[in-house]
């Protein structure tokens, strides 16, 4: 089951101008950094999270700010959807960054091509 909204997320081809504009002009706190840096998190003050999104560069370019929905189930979660008539982009996959099992993710695409992530936060995670 789709239990919250996990994050949206901004592609970026400028890690370090869009960290200033998340943290220092609109002054969102900052949160969890991926190890390799390109994943960056802010918080609103009601508890939702941005991420910063600079892990393929390219990504600006082809790509919108995209939502992503956290389950408690992604594989059932996918194939209900799918089921459902949800048009795929890429089936479930782990999400591991060099550091164990991070996230499970699927992605989907809503009737105007818009990019939802099913996204399931792995047991134990910690960056």
């Amino acid at each position: 089951m789709i239990t919250r909204m996990a994050f949206v997320a901004q592609p970026t081809r400028d890690l370090e101008a869009a960290k200033r504009f998340y943290g220092e002009v609109l002054g969102l706190a900052a949160g969890d950094v991926s190890p390799s840096g390109k994943w960056v998190e802010f918080t609103t003050p009601d508890g939702a999270v941005i991420a910063l999104d600079a892990i393929t560069p390219e990504i600006s370019d082809r790509v919108r700010a995209y939502l992503s929905l956290e389950s408690d189930d992604i594989n059932a979660d996918f194939a209900r959807l799918a089921a459902a008539g949800a048009t795929v982009a890429r089936p479930p996959w782990t999400n591991n960054h060099g550091q164990g099992d991070v996230c499970h993710m699927a992605v989907l695409l809503d009737p105007d091509g818009n990019t939802v992530v099913l996204h399931q936060i792995a047991e134990g995670r910690g960056w």
